[in-house]
C-alpha cells in the first residue's frame, strides 16, 4: 500500500468523526474531530491496525485565541494522520484518555496535563511524571504566557521534605532505585513493590535532568536551536540535529545537495556504533560480565577517534548546519574510516559469538524479558526493542528519508524478543550499518556540501521522523514565519519503550530488574523536559542541615554561572 493509499484508508476510517480534513504535506493527512469523539476515532483506527501512535503535541495558541490544540499522531510507513482537536484555554480543558486502548500513551498523556494544563479524563493515575514535587499547582511551562516568576518552589513539597514512600508489611516491600543508583547511568526514580524477592508492581519517576529545552527553543532563532537539540542527548547528538535540520529544511523547501545528504548517513552510521557499543558495554556491567564492559567500551574508542577526525569532535559532533554539513569526507578520512570499519567488523562478529556462547551471560539474557510480536504491538515498541521481538519499526527502511533511499539498509529482526535476541539485533544491524558506511565511502556523491537558507522560515508547520539508534525519533515543527520557531515538540523513542519495562517487571526477581532497564537502552535525558534550575543558598542556614533559601534561576542568570564558573 503506497502513501496516498494508506492515508485513504485513514480517512475513510475516520469519516464518521472527521469534521474537516487537510493535506498540509503529501504524506500527511490532519483531521479535526471532537474531543467526545476521540475515543471511537483512536478505536477505529487501533482496530483496523493502522499504524501506531507516535506522539501527542500540545499547543498553546496563546490568550488572544482562547484556544490550545492536541495533536494525536499516528504513522504508518511514510504516512502521518494527525488527530488535531481544539478546546478553550482554560484549566477545565478536558481529554478523554486513551491508555486502556493504547497504553503508551498514559505517557504522552501526563506530559500533556503537566506541561500544559490539559485534563485528562479517566487517567489511571496523575501522579507527575515530569514536574518537580516543589512545582506550584495550576502553572504550566508550555503554556506561551508562562513566565519565570510563576515557578516559585512550594515550600514542605521538595523531595527531601516529604515523608517516606517505603512500604514494609508481611514479606511485601517497596524497593526505590534512583534517582542515584549504581544501576543507573542517569537520573531516574524506579519504585518496584516485591513479595519476596518477586516483582508485583512497579511505578516510575522522570524529570531528574531538568533543562526544558523545548521551552528554550522558542526564544532562540533557527540557528541556535540547532545546537540547542544537540545536546538533547551525547549519544545521538547527530540524529537530534539532523531531524530538526530536515524539518526546517521542509519548511523551507530547500533541497538538501546529494553529497551533504550522504555524509549526514554517514555520520548517523558511525554514531550508531558509537552507541551500541557504549550500550553493550553497559548491559554486561549490569549482568555481572565488566571483561566484556571493558573489552567493548575500548572498541568504542576507535569509532570515537573515527568520528573526531570526520568532524572535529568526540561527542555533539556539530555536523550538520541548516542546509548541509559543515564536514567534507576527504581521501585519509574516507581511508581512516574503512581501515576502523574493518577492524570493528571484526570485533563486532566476536562480540556476537560472546553473547550468545557466554553461559553465564546467557543465563542473565535468555529467556528474560521476554516481548512477543502482539506484545511489542501493544506497548507500541520501537527500534531494536521491537525488532528484537519480530517488529519492523526502523523509519530507515519504512520511511527512508535523506541519502537512505539512494544508500539503503535492511532490518535486521529477531523473534525470541527476550534480551539475548536484543543483543543480536543491536549486534547484527551494526554489521550491516559497516557495510552501508563502506558503499558510501566508495560511491560519494560530487557537488557542494550547502544551500542557502533564508533567515525567516516561512509559516507551516511539520512532521520530521528519523531512526535513532534506540528508535524512532519525532519532531513537530511550527513555524509562525519568523525567526523563531513557535513550537518544537520532540518525542524520543525511551519514551515509547518504557511501557515494556514496566510491564515486564512484574512477575520477574528483583535481580532481573536492571538488566530489563538496561535492555531497552534507555535515555533519560532525553526524556526530560522542565525549565528550571533550583540553587540552594548558604544564607539563612538555620542548622538543620537545610539551605534557608531557594532561588529560581531564569535563563539568564543560568548562562551566566556558567560563564562565571568555566572562568575560574
Amino acid at each position: 500500500m503506497n502513501i496516498e493509499q494508506s492515508l485513504q484508508k485513514a480517512e475513510q476510517l475516520l469519516a464518521s468523526w472527521n469534521k474537516e480534513a487537510t493535506h498540509p504535506e503529501t504524506n500527511r493527512l490532519d483531521a479535526s474531530i471532537a474531543a467526545d469523539d476521540l475515543r471511537p476515532a483512536v478505536t477505529a483506527l487501533h482496530d483496523a491496525h493502522w499504524g501506531y501512535l507516535s506522539a501527542i503535541t500540545g499547543l498553546d495558541l496563546g490568550p488572544d485565541s482562547g484556544q490550545m490544540e492536541a495533536l494525536y499522531h499516528f504513522c504508518c510507513g511514510a504516512a502521518i494522520t494527525t488527530l488535531r482537536i481544539r478546546l478553550p484555554r482554560t484549566n477545565d480543558a478536558t481529554l478523554p484518555t486513551i491508555e486502556d486502548i493504547i497504553p503508551p500513551a498514559t505517557f504522552f498523556e501526563r506530559e500533556l496535563h503537566e506541561m500544559l494544563g490539559f485534563k485528562i479524563a479517566g487517567a489511571k493515575s496523575n501522579e507527575r511524571l515530569f514536574i518537580s514535587d516543589d512545582w506550584p499547582e495550576d502553572v504550566y511551562p508550555l503554556r506561551s504566557d508562562f513566565s519565570i516568576e510563576q515557578a516559585k518552589p512550594v515550600e514542605g513539597r521538595h523531595a527531601d521534605e516529604l515523608p517516606d514512600q517505603g512500604v514494609v508489611g508481611g514479606n511485601t516491600f517497596v524497593i526505590p532505585i534512583g534517582p542515584q543508583h549504581p544501576a543507573l547511568k542517569e537520573p531516574g526514580h524506579f519504585e518496584f513493590t516485591v513479595d519476596g524477592e518477586i516483582v508485583t508492581a512497579a511505578r516510575m519517576r522522570l524529570g531528574y535532568a531538568h533543562r526544558g529545552i523545548e521551552k528554550a527553543a522558542e526564544s532562540r532563532n533557527w540557528i541556535q536551536n540547532l545546537y540547542l537539540f544537540e545536546r538533547i542527548c551525547g549519544i545521538c547528538s547527530h540524529t537530534h540535529a539532523m531531524a530538526y535540520s530536515m524539518g526546517v529544511e521542509k519548511l523551507a523547501q530547500v533541497e538538501v545537495p546529494a553529497r551533504a545528504q550522504a555524509i549526514r548517513e554517514l555520520v548517523a552510521g558511525l554514531e550508531r556504533v558509537h552507541s551500541h557499543l557504549l550500550w553493550l558495554g553497559v548491559a554486561a556491567h549490569e549482568a555481572g560480565f565488566d571483561t566484556l564492559f571493558m573489552y567493548s567500551w575500548r572498541d568504542r574508542e576507535t569509532v570515537m577517534n573515527l568520528l573526531e577526525q570526520l568532524t572535529g569532535n568526540r561527542v555533539n559532533y556539530s555536523a550538520n548546519v541548516l542546509g548541509g554539513v559543515k564536514c567534507d569526507v576527504g581521501l585519509e578520512q574516507a581511508n581512516a574510516i574503512k581501515d576502523g570499519l574493518n577492524y570493528l567488523e571484526t570485533r563486532i562478529r566476536h562480540y556476537l559469538e560472546v553473547v550468545t556462547t557466554d553461559t553465564m551471560f546467557l543465563n542473565r539474557t535468555r529467556g528474560i524479558g521476554t516481548i512477543s510480536y502482539d506484545e511489542a504491538e501493544e506497548f507500541g515498541l520501537l527500534g531494536p526493542t521491537a525488532r528484537a521481538s519480530g517488529l519492523v519499526r526502523d523509519i530507515r527502511v519504512e520511511a527512508p528519508y535523506g541519502a537512505y533511499g539512494r544508500f539503503p539498509v535492511s532490518s535486521v529482526t529477531e523473534t525470541n524478543g527476550d534480551l539475548e535476541a536484543r543483543c543480536v539485533v543491536r549486534l547484527k544491524e551494526l554489521l550491516v550499518s559497516c557495510f552501508t558506511m563502506r558503499t558510501i565511502i566508495d560511491n560519494l556523491p560530487e557537488g557542494p556540501l550547502t544551500v542557502r537558507m533564508p533567515r525567516k522560515i516561512p509559516a507551516g508547520e511539520t512532521i520530521s521522523r528519523v531512526e535513532a539508534p534506540r528508535g524512532e525519533l519525532f519532531y513537530y515543527i511550527k513555524s509562525n514565519g519568523g525567526e523563531n520557531p513557535a513550537r518544537v515538540h520532540i518525542r524520543t523513542p525511551s519514551l515509547c519503550n518504557w511501557v515494556s519495562v514496566l510491564e515486564k517487571a512484574v512477575g520477574r526477581q528483583l535481580a532481573d530488574v536492571p538488566m530489563l532497564i538496561a535492555g531497552m537502552d534507555p535515555c533519560f535525558s532525553c526524556n526530560d523536559r522542565l525549565v528550571t534550575t533550583v540553587s540552594h543558598t548558604r544564607s539563612g542556614h538555620t542548622g538543620d542541615g537545610k539551605s534557608g533559601e531557594r532561588k529560581t534561576w531564569t535563563w539568564k542568570e543560568l548562562r551566566e554561572h556558567g560563564i562565571e564558573y568555566y572562568n575560574r
